[in-house]
């Protein structure tokens, strides 16, 4: 006999490939590993069988469409609430006070229970309290749960995002995936996985090229999806500069990863010395991915990204600061003990904190608490530190 699952409706932008989003990331994460609550996630008309244990709701329209004005959005999820069979509503978006005001009163309505998780920090806490629409708020690091508590927002809680934490690549595998994507063998990769916009990492990445290379033997990854034509301009100019140090041997560009895991598992080192990710999830997936992995991480020190320097998992430089992060670097190619260190911290970390499963289990006990069925409901993640 079929197990009754209890139904839970999540708005969110369209959960689909390609997955190199982090906010459909995090959504899909959390659908597929619920345990005794279903998932109903939205997408697309025409993208059938992504995965059997949530449901798809095609509410998005056509594929391929542009973007969706801001009525037809705020006119679906109204509608999803009303006409839907969900015990609970789970809006996985950034703070937006039209958005919330919509769906908190379509949820009213019915008298439905809603989760706000916060996928991306607030730009500003002004007039925070009416860009949230849950009766309780889920914030992605500590960081912006505090912000928002400072805004008198009692009822909010940090549960962070989650990833798959597996088995580590195979070591006979490395050499072919280094052919795979046409990078050296040998030398140690330093790895950026981010972008090339909405911060000045991709440029502090390049300015350490040289800096390093003089120190030890390395080569680097840029894995930056190119989106638009702005990223590829900054890609241009990143090649140019590289090129007219003489280093472009140095240097490989990647801008679609196949598999995430293949190319942590042949990198030493992943950095991230971003001032901001504003645009971006709270807390970056790939960097909990690379970590995942057992990557020596460096990061800039700087809140949340720091949370992870707190939690000895990563070692923090100052933002933008090629000389910081060219030492840091350095350091850890030429220590391996301390390297192997760090990336078992970091594994360790992303095991006790972050492995999805365990996020899963979380929204399951938060589920069960906004439903008053706390005889089941199991610790909520405990914050970093």
């Amino acid at each position: 006999m079929m197990r009754y699952r209890p139904r839970i409706l999540m708005l969110s932008g369209p959960v689909e490939p390609p997955w190199t989003r982090g906010d459909k990331n995090l959504v899909r994460g959390i659908a597929s590993h619920l345990d005794r609550y279903r998932a109903r996630v939205l997408t697309h008309e025409g993208v059938v069988g992504i995965d059997s244990r949530y449901d798809q709701e095609p509410a998005w329209g056509p594929q391929g469409g542009g973007h969706t004005p801001l009525s037809r959005r705020l006119g679906l999820f109204s509608h999803l609430i009303q006409t839907g069979d969900a015990v609970l509503v789970h809006l996985l978006w950034p703070p937006d006070m039209v958005v919330a005001n919509v769906v908190r009163a379509a949820c009213r309505v019915r008298a439905l229970p809603v989760i706000h998780t916060l996928v991306r920090a607030p730009q500003t806490t002004l007039g925070l309290r009416h860009a949230v629409a849950g009766d309780t708020v889920v914030c992605l690091t500590d960081a912006t749960l505090a912000r928002v508590r400072r805004e008198g927002i009692t009822d909010a809680i940090c549960i962070p995002p989650g990833v798959a934490v597996g088995e580590p690549v195979a070591h006979t595998e490395l050499a072919a995936i280094r052919r795979r994507y046409g990078i050296p063998q040998g030398p140690p990769l330093v790895t950026y996985a981010g972008d090339y916009r909405h911060s000045f990492a991709a440029r502090t990445v390049a300015a350490t090229v040289p800096r390093i290379v003089r120190e030890v033997d390395a080569h680097f990854v840029f894995a930056c999806r190119i989106r638009d034509d702005r990223d590829l301009a900054e890609e241009s100019r990143i090649r140019a500069a590289i090129a007219a140090d003489g280093l472009a041997d140095r240097v490989t560009f990647i801008n679609e990863v196949k598999s995430l895991r293949d190319l942590f598992a042949i990198s030493a080192v992943q950095v991230f010395p971003a001032d901001s990710h504003q645009e971006k999830i709270d807390m970056p997936l790939v960097l909990l991915e690379g970590m995942a992995e057992g990557l020596a991480t460096v990061v800039a020190r700087k809140p949340p990204l720091s949370e992870l320097v707190d939690a000895g998992a990563a070692l923090g430089v100052p933002a933008c600061h090629p000389v910081a992060l060219a030492v840091a670097v350095v350091e850890l190619l030429r220590e391996e003990p301390r390297r192997l260190e760090l990336a078992q911290r970091a594994r360790a970390l992303a095991l006790e904190r972050f492995e999805v499963r365990r996020v899963a289990a979380a929204y399951e006990a938060l589920y069960d608490r906004v439903l008053g069925r706390t005889d089941r409901a199991v610790p909520l993640v405990a914050p970093a530190g």
